[in-house]
């Protein structure tokens, strides 16, 4: 499943980093009901070569998120999710504005939903 995460500066009136970054995935929520579903996640084109993505932390508690890897540019990273338990994964991407020396949170709602 691939997921696109669009991050831009925009000074004031966004939604992170004390109003000075807007951010958005192109999923509201995402619902991963399959076992092993391999998710994506990946900066948009529309996000310039200022930002790359530094970190992807997460509240997962019960190994849920495996075999995290960043590809070598930074702009995207590959999970397994395991999805044998129903949870709300708390999850972020830290997001790195290079030209201002910033990190900003992006998070994105998971959702374990197993049919399976």
């Amino acid at each position: 499943m691939k997921i696109t995460l669009t991050v831009a500066y925009v000074g004031f009136g966004g939604n992170i980093g004390n109003g000075e970054y807007f951010f958005c995935y192109d999923n509201d929520v995402i619902f991963v009901t399959d076992k092993d579903t391999s998710l994506e996640f990946v900066l948009s084109e529309a996000t310039t070569s200022d930002f790359s993505m530094k970190t992807l932390l997460s509240t997962d508690s019960t190994d849920q998120i495996t075999k995290i890897t960043r590809s070598s540019d930074n702009r995207s990273y590959n999970l397994t999710h395991r999805n044998t338990k129903s949870q709300m994964t708390l999850t972020t991407i830290l997001v790195e504005d290079k030209k201002r020396g910033k990190l900003i949170s992006c998070d994105p709602q998971i959702l374990n939903v197993p049919t399976n």
